[in-house]
């Protein structure tokens, strides 16, 4: 992945979960469109490049360099050459195909973390994959891998990447964290990205051979008060749609008037699957705006991207719930253009919006500090091309995107405390039980 200063990604690792290149640099991704025949590998790319990236690019001298080495050099961190097999795997993984144990992780060293910990830092554990179903969960430092008789003390970043790699599908390991030990192996798995949760319960999307289904589980999250419900949305892939009306239709079963729709950490992915999401909170409203978010190009040409409406009535959020909505620096992209939705039809303003002001030692560990206290500010769209003849295809940025309304463009901003967005305090983007939640919802019921 090219983008590795910012959100999560400056120390954090996807193990055996997605190539590296399917995370946030995916960003917005358009539906794929294949091109016509080329003289070569390098013709197709130039010719590409040329015909559809957003700026001009002053192509020179490509003799010395591979395919990945000119995506490198001339395009922006979004951008990304796939050859046909690595492509194949990505959309494999983006459609929630995934292969591995389901974690993302970043090692932090002694000194650090606030909660005096060091080790391996569980940072998102996928939903319906080998490490949740284990009981594993984020904010837990794993210290140790145990395979049989042979227990290795994690180190560093790479002894725990290295340990894991050594293992085969289906082979079993434990990981021993601070809380506790997990037995667990690498598998084949569905993965799924919403759960919600009352003050006392849990409804989470679990997939096996059958297809996907709602389960309940009793032990919620206790701040929450009467009639209010949090829902967590990490990425814009697979069937997050399907899952979010789900959720929704629960909502409104359990009688719910208010939401705290969680976007931290969620860095984006594909249109459709925003422009369905925005269906369902704007479903309901007698007066909406039907462009989910305009695309403009560099040759002037604009493109509206309509919301959807593929959910009945029961499964869409009913006109006037109170909805607040809660995002950091690692919140861009198609996340940002779901917000610009609410936004724009009135379902919030800027004032629901609570972003992260993260601490002097998270923000330095991290390397975002010029990012605090907004969101990631990524208002540019990708379109992936693939050469039907060889298979290889180029994600490449085509467009500067706007809200709905065609005035807003957060590229480079963000939603940022000058617009009206409210702060919540956070000594590190992941803590066990999730610290600065309890703060936000404290924030957001203080009336």
């Amino acid at each position: 992945m090219k983008n590795n200063k910012a959100l999560k990604i400056f120390l954090t690792v996807t193990v055996a979960l997605v190539i590296a290149a399917a995370a946030f640099a995916a960003g917005f991704i358009t539906s794929r469109f294949t091109r016509g025949r080329q003289a070569s590998s390098y013709e197709w790319l130039i010719n590409t490049i040329k015909e559809n990236y957003y700026e001009d690019v002053p192509i020179d001298d490509i003799s010395e360099s591979t395919l990945k080495g000119i995506a490198d050099k001339y395009l922006d961190i979004y951008s990304a050459y796939y050859t046909a097999e690595e492509y194949d795997a990505l959309v494999a993984s983006n459609s929630g195909s995934k292969s591995g144990v389901g974690i993302s992780y970043a090692f932090v060293p002694d000194g650090v973390h606030p909660s005096g910990n060091s080790g391996v830092l569980i940072e998102s554990v996928v939903g319906n994959s080998p490490a949740y179903d284990s009981g594993l969960r984020a904010g837990e430092f794993v210290t140790a891998v145990e395979h049989g008789s042979q227990k290795t003390e994690i180190t560093s970043s790479d002894d725990f990447s290295n340990c894991i790699d050594s293992f085969a599908t289906g082979e079993s390991f434990t990981f021993i964290t601070d809380r506790g030990e997990y037995e667990l192996s690498k598998q084949n798995y569905t993965a799924s990205y919403c759960t919600m949760y009352t003050s006392t319960a849990q409804w989470s999307i679990v997939y096996d051979g059958s297809g996907g289904k709602t389960v309940r589980t009793d032990g919620g999250i206790k701040c929450l008060p009467d009639g209010a419900a949090y829902l967590k949305l990490d990425q814009f892939y697979g069937n997050a749609a399907s899952e979010m009306a789900s959720l929704i239709e629960i909502f409104n079963a359990q009688s719910c008037t208010s939401l705290i729709l969680d976007l931290r950490g969620n860095g984006g992915g594909y249109v459709d699957v925003m422009c369905d999401i925005a269906g369902i909170y704007t479903g309901l409203l007698t007066e909406r705006n039907k462009i989910g978010m305009i695309a403009v190009y560099k040759n002037g040409r604009q493109e509206g991207y309509s919301v959807k409406n593929n959910y009945k009535s029961s499964a869409c959020l009913p006109a006037g719930t109170k909805v607040s909505v809660l995002a950091d620096n690692g919140t861009a992209s198609a996340s940002e253009a779901l917000i610009g939705v609410l936004i724009d039809n009135g379902v919030i303003d800027y004032g629901d919006v609570y972003v992260s002001d993260f601490s002097e030692n998270y923000l330095a560990f991290s390397h975002t500090a010029d990012k605090n206290c907004r969101t990631y500010g990524k208002g540019i769209m990708q379109t992936t091309i693939r050469n039907h003849l060889t298979g290889e295809a180029l994600k490449l940025t085509t467009a500067k995107i706007y809200w709905p309304k065609g005035e807003v463009s957060i590229h480079g901003v963000g939603l940022n405390v000058e617009q009206g967005c409210k702060t919540v305090k956070a000594e590190w983007d992941v803590t066990y039980g999730d610290e600065q939640l309890a703060l936000a919802v404290k924030a957001i019921y203080a009336n």
